[in-house]
Formats: C-alpha cells, structure tokens, sequence
C-alpha cells in the first residue's frame, strides 16, 4: 500500500508552484543509568527532519519526513514519512488523501482522546508525541465557529521497537512487529469529529465518534513471541478546553464498547488545570500544572489492557522566560496512586543564535516492587540546525 501511495502522490512534486520548505538536523545523545542485565548505556544518533509544502492547483501537497540513524541500533536506522498528502480545497471544505498525524485532546502531559496515530516506538517512547502516521481519506466542513470531518484510516500500523540491547526495549521476551487483527486487516476505521470554540466564552472542544481498530491493543504470546492484537471498538471521546482569567481548565473523556469477547467495555477521564503566575520573576511567567487521569474496564476477569495513566496525579510546571531565545522549562512528577511507580521529569529547551535549538532533558523512572521495569535515571541532549 506504502509504495503505491508513495507512486501515486509523487508526480504531484513535480507540478509547478512555490515550495515552502523547513526542517532540521542534529546530534541526539543520551545516556542512562539503570541495572538491567544485558542492555547499553548509551545512546548516539543523527536526526534529519524534512517539510515540503507545494501549491499544486486548488489544493497544498504536504510532505514531512522523519529519518534517524543510530550509531550501534540497527532498528533505528530507518526513514518514514509522518506526512505524505495532497489537499484539495474549496470554499468551506477540505479533502485529504494521504498519509497524516493528527493531534486531539486538551491535557498537557497525556492525551486519552489521541487515538488516530500509533506511536512510534523506534523513536523516544517517552515522547507521546512522537507518531507514525496513518493512511486516511478524510473530508472537513468548515463553519462560523467550528468544523466537522469524516475521516476513514485505511491501514493499521506495525509498531516496531528499538533492538534487544536498547535500555528503550522494555519488552521482556523477543518480539514481533507483525498485528493480529480481530476482522480483516484492510477493515477500514472510521472517525466522526465535530471541535469548536465558543464566541463569547473562552472555550474550545471537540467530539469524536470513531468505529474500528482501537489505538489501544493487547499483548499475546505466539511461539514464544509477544505480538500485538487490535480489537474492534463503538468509542465515543470528547475534550473542552475553558480559560478563565489567568486559569485553563482542561478535560478529556472516552467510552469504549469492544466487539472482541475477550477485551472488556472501558472508559477513561482525565481532568486538569493550568494556573499562570505572569510576571513571577521579573518578566518570567511560571505556570502550574495538575491533572489527573483514571482508568475502568466494565470486567476485570477479560483482558487486560495494561493501560498507562490508569489511575495517576501528576504535576508539572512551566517556566517561560520570555527572552529572544524563546527559552522555556518544562517539568512533571506522575504517581500512580495505585502502584505508587514514579516517573519524574524536567526538560530545558532554548535556541542559539536563531538557527539553532538546544533542548535537554532529565527523566526518573521510580518502578513498583513487582514491575518488569527497572530504575532508571536518563539524560538526554539535542542540538540541532533549523532551517
């Protein structure tokens, strides 16, 4: 499917009009300190990311390209397109086809209602936002104070993971990519969104009504090999977004009925504040951050899920320094009430001389007693060139 897509959207390049064109490339490095027998301690990586716009008659061909090469990881030496679409538009509606990520939800540190995208393990699996996209046709109206779109994903993507040896391989035994489905595997998944914003409150929201494969999926063992299965799901989510002087209210919430026997019925809702000191030092802004996130499934005995965020506070603040360097921290403590497991967080991102990005992080996973999962303490350091 990827090479027949790839074929049918590239003479679309070779049309006239502007290109709009941007992108970046850099040194990842990381290093981690953890006891988990047989795994490096290091990581090196080069990083090169592409953006492509280009007019092409009524409509914009989007290209985003993702390519990493790790030195000792093999499984990471991989290139993919994020984004690969053409967009046809009219007077108050769109059409896309191609490949896209999508960003739905409210929340700041984790989105339940982000289910379009599949996360890209062989990247940071820390980082949420990191996606692979996801084959589609899609269609939006446009209204005064809102949008509604159809949107049919067309393939369910591999996750792969980084190789044995990589501290950010946390699967216990070997595994394989392959995704066992519970229909056919070109079944198509079908979203039904409605967002908008309000015209005299400060507030925005979004609908989503999706029947398919769930974004969540469940782990077997096959020939002593764990894959993945995806199950077939009725899942209502919503998100609102409300500020009221200097506090953002958040909220998401999601049910899923499951035609899988084996998989409980389950929903989630997650609830959180922002609250902005302005000026707090000077002419720095600290904002604070809380939120928390549950998680119920309708029969514990069925399948479970393993679902992060199940029942957990976190809290989190971010300092923008409001400099010509667009400086800002960002920093988080989850607990997971339940389990009491930890993971603690901190990240300081600023740019150089304008073309350049400096952004380092710290990360503290504080695991429960019986976990698979060790201690670990990670830094990780980015330096890139934007262009």
């Amino acid at each position: 499917m990827r090479k027949l897509a790839l074929l049918a959207l590239a003479p679309l390049i070779m049309i006239a009009g502007e290109l709009e064109f941007k992108g970046n490339i850099g040194l990842e490095a990381q290093y981690l300190k953890h006891d988990i027998a047989n795994k490096r301690d290091n990581a090196l990586a080069l990083r090169v990311e592409v953006e492509v716009k280009k007019e092409v008659g009524d409509g914009v061909f989007v290209m985003k390209m993702k390519r990493i090469m790790d030195k000792d990881d093999h499984e990471r030496r991989y290139m993919d397109f994020s984004d690969l679409y053409y967009q046809y538009n009219f007077e108050n509606a769109d059409i896309l086809i191609g490949r896209n990520t999508r960003f739905w939800g409210a929340l700041e540190f984790y989105n339940l209602t982000d289910v379009f995208n599949t996360k890209d393990f062989l990247d940071d699996p820390f980082d949420y936002d990191s996606k692979l996209g996801a084959w589609n046709v899609a269609y939006t109206h446009y209204l005064r104070s809102g949008e509604v779109s159809l949107i049919v994903k067309l393939h369910e993507e591999r996750q792969k993971v980084q190789d044995r040896e990589s501290v950010n391989n946390f699967f216990p035994l070997p595994y394989h990519d392959k995704v066992r489905t519970q229909k056919d595997e070109n079944r198509p998944t079908l979203y039904l969104k409605y967002s908008g914003s309000g015209e005299e409150v400060q507030v925005d929201y979004g609908v989503v009504y999706q029947n398919g494969y769930d974004a969540k999926r469940y782990i077997t063992m096959r020939n002593g090999t764990l894959e993945q299965n995806a199950f077939v799901v009725n899942k209502l989510m919503g998100y609102v977004t409300y500020i009221h002087g200097d506090t953002i209210y958040k909220t998401e919430a999601t049910y899923a009925l499951s035609d899988e026997d084996k998989v409980a019925d389950y929903g989630e809702i997650g609830v959180g504040l922002e609250h902005t000191l302005y000026a707090f030092w000077e002419k720095r802004d600290l904002g604070l951050l809380i939120e928390y996130y549950r998680y119920e499934a309708s029969d514990d005995k069925k399948v479970n899920l393993n679902s992060f965020f199940a029942d957990d506070l976190t809290l989190g603040f971010r300092l923008s320094m409001n400099d010509l360097s667009s400086s800002q921290v960002l920093g988080g403590l989850d607990i997971d009430l339940d389990s009491n497991e930890k993971i603690f967080f901190v990240e300081y991102e600023t740019r150089v001389m304008e073309e350049y990005k400096l952004k380092t992080s710290y990360t503290h996973l504080a695991p429960e007693d019986a976990s698979i999962f060790k201690e670990l303490d990670k830094v990780k350091l980015e330096f890139g060139y934007y262009f």
